[in-house]
């Protein structure tokens, strides 16, 4: 068992204190090292499953403050807690930079992409996304596609961006973003007659791209939807 760093057991935050005392109570060597064997490292990781993140998130309620201070810790369970506590409505340009900064790897591009990505309408940070590394890139795939499942007001906005930089997105040739890339053309496809029919002219002309990897992502969308593209 892990207990608080040294600089938490000795903060005068008392408010993040409390929160991570409740976290390392509930922490799980087995899962994180389970993580660990996956390639998820670069944080210090108490395992503490996203079940019981969230209801201490819960139970800490809407926290915009605190969501700042924990995004700011290099420890995996502050962070997905910051992800879920920030307010999408009061976020600065410190706030996208923190948020930018603390995706490091598939875990955290998961968990911020759904927890708050999602619910960000400003098209500039997701230009932001698309420009960094791979795990950016991730977070910004998945972050259209949780938007639109979620029916947020943005959706169609941040399909229509997902659209437009697609060819660019798809030109990265990351093999981790092929199926996320695949998921949200299905999930955009399903919004309106009009979105399924211009994904699938996107997807039949990946088929004709110089770029294997675009190639077969159009290939595997219309495979997908095989019943579809034969009527």
């Amino acid at each position: 068992m892990f207990g608080l760093p040294t600089h938490l057991q000795n903060t005068d935050d008392i408010e993040l204190k409390q929160i991570m005392q409740k976290a390392v109570m509930l922490q799980n060597g087995i899962v994180a090292s389970q993580m660990a064997k996956s390639g998820v490292r670069g944080l210090m990781n108490y395992g503490v499953p996203l079940p019981d993140l969230r209801r201490i998130a819960a139970e800490a309620g809407a926290n915009h403050n605190l969501a700042r201070r924990l995004c700011q810790l290099n420890i995996r369970e502050t962070r997905i807690l910051a992800s879920m506590l920030f307010d999408a409505n009061q976020l600065t340009n410190d706030d996208f930079t923190l948020i930018y900064n603390s995706i490091t790897n598939i875990d955290m591009a998961e968990n911020f992409a759904q927890n708050i990505v999602s619910k960000i309408a400003d098209m500039t940070f997701f230009d932001t996304l698309r420009n960094g590394d791979k795990w950016h890139l991730l977070t910004a795939i998945h972050g259209v596609g949780w938007c639109v499942t979620q029916h947020r007001q943005h959706s169609d906005n941040l399909s229509d961006w997902f659209v437009t930089n697609l060819e660019t997105i798809i030109n990265k040739n990351i093999t981790e973003t092929s199926r996320p890339i695949i998921s949200t053309m299905s999930t955009i496809a399903d919004m309106t007659e009009q979105k399924k029919l211009t994904i699938e002219n996107v997807a039949q002309k990946l088929l004709t791209a110089q770029s294997p990897f675009a190639q077969n992502i159009g290939s595997q969308y219309i495979h997908m939807h095989q019943d579809m593209f034969e009527h």
